[in-house]
């Protein structure tokens, strides 16, 4: 587990952001320790992965700031802002493959794009992401050949392949079942452990939160109501907070202790 001393990695203050009617941010104030992972967790619908994009700079908060780096994210356009988010790579809730693309190419996408890698590097560090994720032998499959659990496994390869510094996650585990999604929870920590990165997790599964989590945040009513280490977080008094702990079937901090995470 990460040591949560340290300097802040991405500071957001006084966020304001609606929809019409509806208010998803509301003051809401957050500070992001680098080197750790931060689970938010919530209600669907409550504004987790609103709160995702703001940090990445694909929405722009009516209201307050995002700081990354100690860039202002929300001021930032154009070249600009692709330069500030360079180092930030994000795992969409249904993983956001290409359709007509094979995962090998899904995966190597941003290294295409972007330059300075030869063909024959680009397939060493497309075929290194894939056996990180077990995916070995897939390259040549196209997304629809693949389990939902493998889909999200060819997004993690793709979100990892350029050693982002930044990892955002929306919803990982979401449609899964119990063993893929534990499979996942497993992945997201042995990706942590590897880059060093700042991870950002956002679910409203509480299994995954303890698994995968340093630091847990509750995303309520616009703002952060609560926000503390993973065992301490589990115990507050708050009706979201237990209700989520009485969701839980076993402890999976024993899992993840048992896979040499601890």
């Amino acid at each position: 587990m990460a040591e949560l001393e340290g300097d802040v990695a991405i500071e957001i203050r006084d966020l304001w952001k609606a929809f019409g009617p509806n208010q998803v941010m509301a003051g809401l104030d957050l500070d992001i320790i680098r080197g750790e992972t931060l689970v938010i967790l919530g209600r669907s619908g409550v504004g987790k992965s609103v709160l995702l994009k703001h940090i990445i700079g694909i929405l722009r908060p009516d209201r307050g700031s995002v700081k990354v780096n100690g860039e202002l994210i929300c001021q930032l356009k154009g070249k600009e802002l692709y330069k500030a988010i360079m180092d930030m790579g994000m795992l969409f809730q249904g993983a956001a493959l290409f359709d007509s693309m094979t995962v090998s190419q899904n995966v190597g996408f941003y290294l295409r794009e972007h330059g300075g890698h030869t063909k024959a590097e680009i397939q060493d560090l497309v075929d290194h992401a894939l056996e990180m994720v077990g995916l070995s032998g897939t390259q040549d499959k196209l997304p629809s050949d693949l389990s939902g659990g493998m889909r999200k496994r060819a997004g993690l390869a793709r979100l990892i392949v350029y050693r982002p510094k930044f990892l955002l996650y929306d919803e990982p585990t979401t449609g899964l079942d119990p063993i893929t999604a534990m499979q996942i929870n497993e992945l997201i920590v042995q990706t942590q452990e590897e880059l060093k990165a700042t991870s950002i997790v956002v679910t409203h599964d509480a299994v995954s939160a303890l698994f995968v989590g340093d630091r847990l945040a509750l995303h309520e009513n616009g703002k952060i109501a609560h926000i503390e280490k993973a065992e301490a977080f589990m115990k507050i008094d708050h009706p979201t907070i237990q209700f989520l702990k009485r969701t839980m079937t076993e402890d999976p901090r024993v899992f993840r202790s048992e896979m040499g995470h601890d």
